[in-house]
């Protein structure tokens, strides 16, 4: 069965289908073959994560590393929708404890727990804290492991250490 895809707002302009009237979303149906999380999909699709505001799957507010399976309904919306959504209750939420180091403690507490939808990434913990502009400036520390990729799906009470390089 395949997944339903429905890109909102600007996301759709690269899929163009016959829409019914102003404000439906583009809906497209892809084979989830080869396709493992949201992240797969918005690759597949061209779209940048860093494009995005929210991803539902199945009706529930998602990271966009989540994984999806056969049949799933995806909602994903541009971040000029994000106030729509300023007030959503996290449905599944995992705490990752993250640290900021020297001059990077500019952009947010040293130390904070901080609340994320299941499935988030690394480009999820950069976006909370205005540092996707900086992310080749950054050495990333997670529970004591080196993580090269943004895309490394955060697990409940991992501890994400941030370091200038």
């Amino acid at each position: 069965m395949p997944l339903s895809i429905k890109l909102y707002g600007d996301l759709g302009d690269k899929h163009p289908h016959k829409k019914k009237g102003v404000g439906i979303p583009n809906t497209l149906f892809i084979e989830i073959s080869g396709l493992k999380t949201v992240i797969d999909i918005l690759k597949q699709l061209d779209i940048d994560e860093n494009d995005i505001s929210h991803v539902f799957i199945n009706g529930i507010y998602s990271g966009a590393g989540k994984i999806v399976e056969d049949g799933d309904r995806i909602g994903i919306f541009p971040k000029k929708m994000a106030i729509m959504f300023l007030e959503i209750t996290t449905i599944k939420s995992i705490f990752t404890q993250v640290i900021l180091h020297e001059e990077l403690r500019e952009f947010g507490p040293a130390e904070a727990i901080v609340e994320l939808p299941e499935g988030s990434t690394l480009n999820a913990v950069l976006k909370k804290y205005n540092l996707t502009n900086q992310k080749e400036k950054l050495e990333i520390i997670v529970t004591g492991k080196p993580i090269h990729d943004l895309d490394y799906i955060l697990k409940d009470w991992d501890n994400v250490a941030l370091f200038p390089l």
